[in-house]
């Protein structure tokens, strides 16, 4: 979920409880105001929320921060994406990090189909540990598919 509110929402919360309950890995942006501060969903327990770091794994300067809101981070500056009219063009922000903590979720799912949301949280928290308030540190994928596999 590459989006951020500032306030909870009722109808979010179910949504995503939902999807949880579904066995669906949720994810979510961390949001882009550089500050401590919740922000939904990514605040909810059941999601995986996601700061930002730049090419030297330092916190973003935009990029929110907080353990009780962000899970881990991953590369946030400088991100090359698909861009209208097919261009590529290089991205900035907390919702360019999150689709790549989706994808290392995505590959866990692939190596044990029986991983849920608590269990994909756990194996991507074997992650560079950075400080900086970001929660388990930067995105280590080769980490915690080899935690995924000791299981």
């Amino acid at each position: 979920m590459s989006f951020s509110l500032k306030q909870d929402s009722p109808s979010l919360k179910s949504a995503v409880d939902y999807a949880a309950s579904k066995g669906v890995i949720c994810v979510a942006s961390a949001g882009n105001d550089g500050s401590f501060l919740q922000v939904w969903p990514a605040a909810y327990s059941n999601v995986i929320g996601v700061g930002a770091t730049n090419n030297k794994g330092i916190r973003s300067l935009f990029s929110n921060f907080g353990n009780s809101l962000v899970t881990l981070a991953a590369p946030g500056e400088g991100v090359i994406t698909t861009y209208p009219r097919q261009h590529y063009a290089q991205v900035w922000g907390t919702s360019f990090s999150a689709p790549l903590v989706s994808g290392a979720a995505s590959l866990l799912l692939d190596m044990n189909r029986s991983t849920n949301g608590t269990m994909a949280e756990k194996d991507l928290s074997h992650a560079t540990a950075i400080g900086q308030e970001l929660g388990a540190g930067e995105l280590d994928l080769y980490q915690a598919c080899l935690a995924a596999k000791q299981k």
